[in-house]
């Protein structure tokens, strides 16, 4: 039997000798990663088609393809306020052919209100931040109030009168419904939907009174004057829409400052080489002018270019901020 060198303990020969199977992964990835990708890869939408996910997802999706010289498709997975499209990446192979356009709701909100969903913002790699937005609350042409300060006096005198939509139980426009109430007082009968494009159908058909939307969704119908918005959701005022006053400077909801964002998910075990990668591609990204005078264009912000590890801070910090109003929301 060869004896063991000198200063070397057998329990060290043998710890060493365990570790060297994921060394070696980790160099065959870091080789792997110059080539990657070499074949398609899928871009999960928590929601339907023609909402703000599905929009920011299929325009990342299109300049990934240009930088990365490869196909990125988006894959519709609508369901349970976005937990079933966040599950589907929970269990999908961390080859890197796989990642979400996780939103603050579906990623961060569900799981802390509801303890059935077998996921946490944990469990996922974040890569990258991919998109910031304020949203509105939007109404009816017709409908008699054109602030939010309207809106609130008018929902004061007739408690359960109005509906407000929402992406669904846990989703940012319910978690705002929630704020709204407690900070004014008001009862709105919340209607929960499984995307953002059927909430503005429902609104302009007279189904519900106001929906929570992003800008990004309901653009083309702010644009064609088919709905109004009352209010937005941050402390600036939003090119888009620079008649229309912010929460921020309104009475009813002054102080408030809400933006909901969005995240590109890796599936937990994602080798680093493959997320620092697609970390690269989408600062790349975000820097582009095309992209820029996009976003402003939906209403959007461009997010800051945050490296996996600050995404992980960040998202800790958002987690901290909105516990108290996710505490006050009972699962359906």
């Amino acid at each position: 039997m060869a004896s063991i060198p000198h200063g070397l303990t057998r329990r060290q020969i043998l710890s060493t000798a365990a570790a060297l199977p994921a060394v070696l992964s980790m160099n065959a990835w870091s080789q792997a990663a110059a080539g990657y990708p070499n074949k398609p890869v899928s871009i999960i939408v928590p929601f339907t088609a023609g909402g703000s996910s599905d929009i920011g997802t299929r325009i990342l999706a299109g300049e990934l393809s240009k930088i990365l010289n490869a196909s990125f498709v988006a894959d519709n997975v609508a369901g349970a306020g976005g937990a079933i499209g966040m599950q589907k990446l929970l269990r999908a192979a961390p080859d890197g052919y796989t990642f979400a356009y996780g939103g603050l709701s579906e990623s961060l909100l569900i799981p802390m209100i509801n303890k059935a969903v077998n996921y946490k913002t944990e469990d996922f790699v974040p890569v990258a931040m991919v998109g910031g937005a304020p949203v509105g609350i939007v109404t009816r042409p017709d409908f008699p109030a054109n602030t939010i300060d309207e809106m609130i006096a008018l929902v004061k005198k007739n408690p359960g009168k109005y509906s407000i939509g929402s992406a669904g139980i846990g989703s940012f426009g319910h978690v705002m419904s929630e704020v709204i109430k407690t900070r004014t007082g008001t009862f709105m009968v919340h209607i929960p939907y499984r995307g953002g494009a059927q909430i503005i159908s429902d609104l302009i058909s007279g189904q519900i009174d106001f929906a929570v939307t992003t800008l990004a969704t309901a653009a083309a119908m702010i644009s064609s004057k088919r709905v109004k918005v009352l209010g937005v959701s941050s402390k600036e005022r939003v090119p888009l829409v620079k008649d229309v006053a912010t929460f921020w400077e309104s009475q009813a909801l002054k102080g408030v400052d809400m933006l909901v964002w969005a995240v590109l998910f890796a599936p937990p075990g994602t080798p680093d080489a493959v997320v620092q990668k697609m970390n690269q591609a989408i600062v790349q990204v975000n820097a582009l002018p095309s992209m820029k005078a996009l976003v402003l264009k939906l209403g959007s912000e461009l997010p800051p270019s945050l490296t996996p590890a600050q995404t992980r801070e960040y998202l800790k910090a958002q987690r901290e901020l909105y516990q108290d109003a996710a505490s006050r929301i009972q699962p359906e």
